[in-house]
């Protein structure tokens, strides 16, 4: 199972590509929304399938550090075109693809099947964040004195 490359494709939650997510230890990582042959591919790899609570989902992940302390790329990001990222963020919901490598690991006694991040390529883009302000809501009610006018 080491050093297996694959590729899944689903929606993206919490994408931390661009940078790091701090927390805990620095880490690259997506959370990929399973469908349900997605969902029989990553089981068979031996991986950690979890819930939250509408869908399944699977965290790829990279640290970006190694064991010896050097640190580790980025994961690429691209369009749908394979052009290099323009440093948009990602937001929940958006389509991709993601590239990633298996290696087994052991330690204190456990193991199991870990991820490797290595790239995304982002097919459909939700933007991030609150870049839409509400719709207008008609005879909806109105701040007296405001410009728009007021519903009494």
């Amino acid at each position: 199972m080491a050093n297996d490359i694959h590729i899944i494709s689903g929606k993206a939650n919490w994408a931390c590509l661009l940078s790091p997510n701090t927390k805990f230890e620095p880490t690259y990582s997506i959370d990929v929304e399973l469908d349900e042959d997605t969902k029989q591919q990553v089981e068979n790899l031996g991986l950690v399938v979890k819930n939250k609570g509408a869908f399944d989902f699977v965290t790829i992940k990279r640290g970006q550090f190694k064991k010896n302390g050097d640190e580790r790329p980025a994961p690429q990001v691209k369009d749908s075109s394979n052009n290099n990222w323009d440093s948009q963020l990602i937001g929940n919901g958006s389509t991709v693809n993601v590239k990633f490598a298996t290696y087994d690991w052991n330690y204190a006694g456990n193991s199991g099947i870990g991820t490797d991040l290595m790239a995304v390529q982002v097919v459909d883009l939700v933007s991030y964040g609150n870049d839409k302000d509400f719709d207008k809501v008609d005879d909806g009610y109105v701040v007296s004195g405001s410009s728009s006018g007021s519903k009494e």
